[in-house]
């Protein structure tokens, strides 16, 4: 009895041990998604690309001033993608400036309602079933240019 004892003790290890190795196996993998968003030819420089998990959950990375973007942490699979322009500071949160005039020295800059940072896409992009884009995503990192037609 005290053999079968020690078998069935050492089969109990090696099940767990199987178990343990073969959890890590099928759980939810993630990679990054990063790019370039371009819009006729130039770089987005503000805004927002969203991607759209199949669970209804969603990541979302910022444009860089340069038009680069990363998404970190985004499930695997075919994915839906939308890009959203928006101005780095809403227009509510800018505080007009009443300087006096520059003489000689460096000249503020100028922030109006048009703010060039901000690039109006047509609205189809930001709307996932309309915009036309979406991306397979692997494990690892993923590169995934955005190039916007009008």
């Amino acid at each position: 009895m005290n053999g079968n004892f020690r078998r069935s003790r050492a089969r109990c290890c090696w099940v767990a041990v199987f178990a343990a190795l073969a959890g890590g196996c099928g759980g939810p993998e993630t990679a990054t998604v990063s790019g370039r968003v371009t819009f006729r030819g130039k770089p987005v420089t503000s805004g927002s690309v969203i991607v759209y998990c199949s669970d209804k959950q969603i990541v979302r990375g910022n444009i860089g001033s340069d038009g680069t973007y990363t998404i970190p942490n985004v499930p695997r699979g075919a994915l839906a993608v939308t890009v959203q322009s928006h101005a780095r500071v809403p227009a509510g949160m800018r505080l007009q400036q009443n300087l006096p005039p520059a003489t000689g020295g460096p000249i503020p800059p100028t922030v109006s309602a048009d703010d060039p940072a901000c690039v109006a896409l047509p609205p189809r992009y930001a709307v996932p079933e309309e915009s036309g884009l979406s991306v397979q995503v692997e494990r690892g990192l993923v590169t995934f240019d955005i190039d916007l037609k009008p």
